[in-house]
């Protein structure tokens, strides 16, 4: 402590040279740019790895609807002559079957894609002539990252040709229509 220049009043200050000691080393600090990159990635990070994932997650499913849109086109061609989609190991296909929705679902190129997507043939068979559309649909419920899950949306193709047939032995309906 200090006494104070009129009359011995103690002066509760620090010293003048420890107060510019300390401001001289807050200064310091103020001017010291060491961690303000990684301050500022940390604010960038989260919505630049979003909008990267974001843009790897469109292009599957914009791959899953290309795929579903080639299965469509398989499965109305199918049904357009009546023959069985020959899945892998068969060793030869027959006339189309109450399987024919199932068959085709295997045929998905994307791993995901098989056995989940859900096959609809939309024409009635009982009606079918030559030349009677014959409609194919194919969905699929995708989910985008886990961050947006709870968006679901539905990928769906529809094809439509015509039957080259008079009489067909697939069954109309499947999982989902």
């Amino acid at each position: 402590m200090a006494e104070g220049p009129l009359g011995g009043n103690p002066v509760i200050a620090p010293a003048p040279e420890r107060l510019s000691r300390l401001r001289g080393r807050l200064g310091a600090l103020r001017r010291d740019q060491r961690g303000t990159a990684l301050v500022e990635f940390a604010l960038v990070a989260l919505p630049l790895f979003l909008i990267i994932f974001g843009i790897l997650d469109f292009g599957r499913a914009l791959n899953y609807y290309n795929d579903m849109t080639q299965l469509a086109g398989q499965g109305a061609r199918f049904a357009a002559v009546n023959q069985e989609p020959c899945t892998q190991g068969q060793a030869s296909c027959g006339t189309a079957s109450a399987n024919f929705q199932q068959d085709l679902a295997a045929w998905a190129d994307s791993p995901e894609l098989k056995n989940k997507v859900q096959v609809c043939i939309v024409s009635d068979p009982s009606t079918t002539t030559v030349g009677t559309p014959v409609t194919v649909k194919v969905s699929y419920q995708f989910k985008f990252l886990p961050l947006i899950r709870a968006i679901p949306i539905t990928l769906s193709s529809t094809q439509t040709e015509r039957s080259e047939t008079s009489t067909a032995t697939y069954v109309q309906g499947g999982p989902g229509c």
